[in-house]
């Protein structure tokens, strides 16, 4: 009977553990329409100010970047990036990394591609780009679906709210073939010129890669040796260009 009740009690932690590690989080689908582009500013503002709090993880001259547990079930990472550098060069490089009006491919395992795109102000702009992310096998594609409001509500300001969405006008956005769905969380860029020639790059943002991986999977090493990695060479990499064309 002891050798039954060990046996049954190791079938039932390993069924926990496996259940710990292979569960996704669930996230309701989202329409174009169903998003206000000031609620979403309103959030990301939040989540903006709440990182400034945020530890340091990882370091390179003038890059700082700092991850979170909160607010969300994955790990979010920041980073800040000051450099010398033309403010509308800045703006420029910003806007590059999430831009794409035509389809292109940036290497052998990323296509983009634009889905929508629509003009609401003179300093406003929105558009929902498709980011597929090839994954040899065992490894499964992903692709993420994020709509970008961008704005320049002062001279001095430029930034971008984005987050995952589902379906435009009630039309659903079929996957990538093969692929499973990023979730993107409300996420921002933010620029601002600190002085004539100097400007500060700041980005927030929360991936979830689903299918069947876990929070625990994500937060203690999905996003620590890759997202956290993958945006801390963004983040160098954006302070060597700019750095580049102000010399």
């Amino acid at each position: 009977m002891t050798t039954i009740a060990i046996v049954a009690g190791a079938i039932v932690l390993i069924a926990a553990i496996t259940r710990a590690l292979t569960r996704p989080n669930e996230y309701p689908e989202v329409d174009l329409t169903e998003i206000d582009r000031e609620e979403l500013f309103l959030a990301v503002e939040k989540l903006l100010k709440d990182s400034e709090s945020w530890s340091t993880d990882m370091t390179d001259r003038s890059v700082v970047l700092a991850s979170s547990l909160e607010p969300y079930a994955v790990r979010a990472v920041r980073y800040q990036v000051d450099v010398e550098a033309d403010f509308e060069e800045v703006i420029t490089y910003v806007r590059g990394l999430s831009y794409c009006p035509v389809q292109r491919r940036e290497s052998e395992d990323k296509i983009e591609e634009m889905l929508y795109e629509k003009s609401t102000g003179s300093t406003s702009h929105e558009w929902i780009r498709r980011s597929v992310h090839i994954s040899p096998p065992p490894g499964k594609n992903r692709d993420a679906v994020v709509v970008y409001f961008e704005e320049r509500p002062a001279p001095n300001t430029y930034r971008v709210a984005f987050r995952s969405v589902d379906s435009i006008d009630g039309k659903p956005i079929t996957l990538f073939e093969g692929a499973t769905r990023f979730q993107v969380n409300p996420a921002i860029y933010l620029a601002e010129e600190t002085a004539p020639g100097r400007a500060r790059i700041i980005k927030v943002e929360a991936v979830d890669p689903r299918g069947s991986v876990s929070s625990f999977l994500n937060n203690y090493f999905i996003s620590l040796f890759f997202f956290r990695r993958y945006m801390f060479e963004e983040a160098k990499a954006m302070r060597d260009a700019l750095a580049g064309k102000q010399a």
